[in-house]
């Protein structure tokens, strides 16, 4: 049986509750987050609980364990512990003995809080989103595509970061919604990030089995507004700037493609999240503006495509 840390064992005795805000929840957490803004005591939408059930955890390099349902979740991740999303306002987290803190908040303010918003009825794709001219502004695409450092070279420019990673939409069955902002955190390469030098980051602790991006705290330039989710912008690479606006059906398609969800595969979509997935999608395609966007792979070319879409979405 795996031994818990006497530190973790009068920890949870005597914890102590922090409170945060993100995704429009107020948070109490056993668990100190950094990456999260800080929010008076009182009444939360959301606790995460730190919790000691005896497990026994898998070799390091053994495979992750996952379970799916309408509002209860189980990841377990060999490397960092195991998250079960037991209701829509509560999430249990067991570290594994001996993980970095600062690690556990990777798959807890990824993909666990994408299943609890989805929990709650968030409508959820996969990308970064920013408040640009008073409007909200997404950038979708696959891996490697460029999200993050779109977003970057945005904030360079003055404009606020809603979200980087999950874009969290509510209230899509009952008029235009609205994306809650997340945290000030954006995950970008070294290149990308020694190209936005003159943005105000703070490097948080790398995550040795996600070691292409490292995440960075931002100092300054978080959008806490709510807005309407407005443009969205598919980001494919090609050799000069190039801008394709897609019709409904097309919206529909993209959004359903680059819905978090399916990150999990069909095994996270239940029937009853299938049908209203469905709902939510057309909604946003009916009523929010998408285009492909062909970006240069130059990344000393991202002032002209910040340009270049605040020229397409207007003032």
């Amino acid at each position: 049986m795996s031994a818990r840390p006497e530190s973790l064992r009068a920890e949870q005795t005597s914890r102590a509750v922090h409170h945060y805000r993100a995704f429009g929840l107020a948070i109490a957490s056993d668990l100190a987050l950094p990456e999260l803004l800080p929010a008076p005591e009182g009444p939360a939408d959301l606790t995460i609980r730190i919790v000691d059930t005896g497990r026994t955890f898998p070799a390091l390099d053994a495979p992750g364990e996952f379970r799916f349902g309408d509002a209860e979740c189980f990841l377990l991740y060999p490397q960092i512990g195991a998250f079960r999303v037991c209701a829509p306002d509560l999430i249990e987290v067991e570290p594994r003995a001996g993980v970095e803190p600062a690690l556990i908040g990777f798959p807890l303010l990824g993909p666990v809080m994408a299943l609890l918003l989805q929990a709650r009825g968030f409508f959820l794709l996969h990308g970064s989103a920013l408040a640009v001219n008073g409007k909200a502004c997404g950038f979708l695409g696959d891996k490697g595509a460029g999200k993050s450092t779109t977003a970057g070279a945005f904030l360079r420019a003055g404009h606020g970061l809603i979200t980087d990673d999950i874009i969290a939409i509510a209230g899509l069955e009952s008029g235009p919604g609205h994306i809650q902002p997340a945290f000030p955190q954006v995950k970008l390469t070294r290149a990308a990030s020694a190209a936005l030098a003159s943005v105000d980051l703070a490097e948080r602790p790398g995550v040795p089995y996600v070691r292409e991006k490292q995440r960075y705290l931002l100092e300054a330039g978080f959008a806490e507004e709510t807005l309407a989710p407005g443009h969205f912008f598919l980001l494919k690479r090609g050799e000069r700037l190039g801008l394709e606006w897609l019709d409904a059906p097309l919206r529909m398609k993209a959004f359903l493609r680059f819905s978090y969800g399916t990150r999990f595969g069909m095994r996270a979509i239940t029937p009853a999240i299938a049908a209203r997935h469905a709902r939510q999608c057309t909604g946003l395609a009916n009523r929010a503006k998408a285009a492909i966007l062909t970006v240069p792979d130059d990344l000393a070319a991202l002032g002209e495509v910040v340009d270049f879409v605040a020229a397409a979405i207007g003032d």
